[in-house]
């Protein structure tokens, strides 16, 4: 597997090119509600819905402004070697078909979360989808991840969704979910899927009824 990287150089012209990027090709990035309120002694998993290629650069963005955290992304294998400056800022990879591949990443994240300064990104939904589509194809490989300290983590579901109005760009809206406790997944992964999809029409209706609290982008 290929393991992150955190560069200070890296990272510096990673927020300038992206922060640029992005601007450029949203008119707003709406949040709809806070950043739930969690123990900093608690572990933190993030679960975004997957959307669109720029996925990782909205969490990425999200991270800086709203996570006292350093995060730690989760990519395929296949990708990360596509983009290899991602891992110098924080993303690291997975290769499902690989059992070998997912004990060491499981082992990796595990570490990464022993560090209560640090957070895990990950998609459960492991590809992307358009953000209509219902039910959404949900793995269950974020057991595989909670499992060691299933008692002492949470999971935050977050929602994106890319959304034409009165401009000439799209819009970003964001919506946090409701926080899931490791041990309350183990026990019911059917729920964290509720949870998540749920998060998802809540999302949908802020954007209908354009129900934002902040623009990000201000």
């Amino acid at each position: 597997m290929i393991k992150a990287g955190h560069s200070i150089w890296a990272r510096f012209v990673f927020n300038f090119y992206i922060d640029r990027l992005l601007k450029k090709s949203f008119s707003h990035f709406y949040l709809v509600n806070e950043l739930p309120k969690h123990s900093i002694e608690k572990f933190l998993i993030v679960t975004p819905n997957h959307i669109s290629w720029w996925d990782g650069f909205f969490i990425d963005y999200l991270s800086r402004n709203k996570f006292n955290r350093k995060m730690y992304l989760m990519m395929l294998e296949s990708s990360l070697k596509k983009y290899w400056f991602f891992k110098k800022v924080g993303a690291y990879s997975i290769e499902p078909s690989n059992p070998r591949s997912i004990v060491d990443t499981v082992k990796y994240t595990n570490d990464i979360l022993n560090n209560k300064e640090s957070f895990v990104v990950t998609y459960p939904q492991g590809e992307i989808e358009p953000f209509e589509k219902r039910p959404l194809s949900i793995k269950g490989g974020l057991k595989l991840f909670i499992k060691e300290h299933s008692d002492n983590t949470l999971v935050l579901p977050v929602g994106f969704k890319i959304q034409y109005y009165d401009k000439k760009n799209p819009s970003v809206i964001c919506r946090f979910g409701e926080l899931v406790s490791g041990t309350e997944i183990i026990k019911d992964y059917d729920r964290f899927i509720k949870i998540f999809t749920n998060n998802i029409d809540e999302l949908n209706n802020s954007a209908n009824e354009k129900n934002f609290l902040m623009d990000l982008f201000e």
